[in-house]
């Protein structure tokens, strides 16, 4: 396995924000790592990284991060989500660097200019005074330039425009075979072209890990009516225990992700058949959590 997490648990005083996180992520594997904000996807990541401390074992190609940092962070290029305050000129930035990681700097200027940056142009510019998407583009350069088996991606898109976004799925989708890709993102419809995995966090645990399709098919919404015989008042407790609400005289709606669609109806019809009056549903914009939507 490329990287290993084991039972990852970090509090930050009384708030929990990774619960017990175990994943293995293989050689090759593209991952995508989602959640809404607060859901610790970053924490997961800067634990990942060695950033934090955690409790728990995370490993990459059999390093403990936390005994082991420098051998197991080797193997591994980051695009942070918000860049670190350097400042040095991008010259002396691009040397140091591509020394430590044995690039040349000629290939940072290749991958920069995909994203339409010129750094030979900039070279004189400290990296500081860069404005947001200058510094994404080079830090994303400098990832996508090393040869590391591992690279992770935190939001890399953020403050790119569309042509660089573009040139980033495609230096992404043109990584070798054996390359690991984690791809930390709130934005499941960019990056699922370049993923065959999908991980969702919510309140620090994992609450999916399947293909993109598994959640896809989750996270459809439909539009469900009812129409109940008068007087039917066990089989509107059913519903409304189920997140319908009246939407009119004996009439009750909700939106229902397809597994709970699924359910509710099964056990309508089970216990409450002669009850139903009618039925109606309508595919509608996938829901954007797994939970259940009522419509008035």
């Amino acid at each position: 396995m490329s990287v290993e997490i084991a039972h990852v648990t970090k509090r930050f005083g009384k708030v929990t924000a990774l619960n017990g996180v175990s994943l293995t992520i293989g050689a090759g594997e593209r991952v995508a790592l989602i959640g809404s904000n607060g859901s610790g996807k970053t924490t997961l990541m800067r634990s990942v990284l060695g950033v934090l401390r955690f409790d728990g074992v995370i490993r990459i190609f059999g390093h403990d991060v936390a005994a082991r940092p420098v051998e197991a962070l080797s193997q591994v290029a980051y695009v942070p989500q918000i860049a670190p305050p350097i400042d040095v000129p991008l010259h002396e930035l691009m040397r140091t660097w591509s020394r430590l990681r044995g690039v040349s700097e000629g290939e940072v200027v290749d991958r920069s200019r995909a994203f339409g940056l010129d750094v030979l142009a900039e070279r004189r510019k400290r990296f500081a005074d860069f404005s947001g998407g200058m510094k994404q583009k080079l830090l994303a350069a400098f990832a996508l330039a090393s040869a590391a088996p591992v690279l992770v991606c935190d939001e890399p898109t953020a403050n790119l425009d569309p042509q660089a976004r573009v040139s980033f799925f495609q230096q992404v989708a043109a990584r070798p075979a054996n390359a690991s890709v984690i791809l930390c993102s709130h934005r499941l419809d960019e990056v699922r072209q370049l993923v065959d995995r999908v991980v969702e966090l919510r309140d620090g645990a994992v609450i999916h890990d399947g293909s993109v399709s598994e959640l896809l098919d989750d996270r459809r919404a439909y539009r469900v009516e009812v129409w109940l015989q008068a007087d039917a008042a066990a089989a509107a407790a059913f519903l409304v225990a189920r997140g319908f609400l009246a939407a009119g005289p004996d009439r009750y709606a909700a939106l229902l992700t397809q597994r709970d669609k699924l359910s509710a109806i099964e056990g309508l019809m089970r216990h409450h058949d002669r009850a139903v009056r009618d039925l109606g549903m309508s595919q509608v914009d996938a829901l954007p959590t797994a939970k259940v939507r009522v419509l008035p």
